[in-house]
């Protein structure tokens, strides 16, 4: 299992609390804690990790700790989530031996 049973029960936890804050929040907080959510899971899980996954886990530690502190400007905060994502994506193209297709 990737996630101790306490592990597992924080994040839990987060995500239930952070839907009942969304509520509340400005709209863009619910992208924030989506990603806080992620970075709970990649610091869980990083030293479990295949050397691949400990690869991508650790390359998105800056990104994702400077789209934490630039969450106020929209534009910015969803031009670092465009290049997470894109990490992600070729990943995956890469892991499960994928072409990556040309747009």
């Amino acid at each position: 299992m990737m996630l101790t049973e306490d592990e597992a029960v924080e994040l839990f936890t987060f995500l239930i609390t952070a839907a009942r804050t969304q509520l509340d929040d400005p709209h863009h907080y619910a992208s924030m804690r989506l990603l806080t959510a992620a970075e709970k899971l990649r610091d869980f899980m990083t030293e479990r990790a295949s050397a691949d996954t400990q690869e991508l886990l650790n390359s998105t530690v800056e990104k994702s700790e400077h789209a934490q502190i630039i969450m106020n400007d929209t534009d910015a905060f969803a031009e670092v989530l465009d290049e997470l994502c894109a990490m992600v994506a070729q990943f995956l193209v890469e892991q499960n031996g994928l072409e990556e297709r040309k747009s």
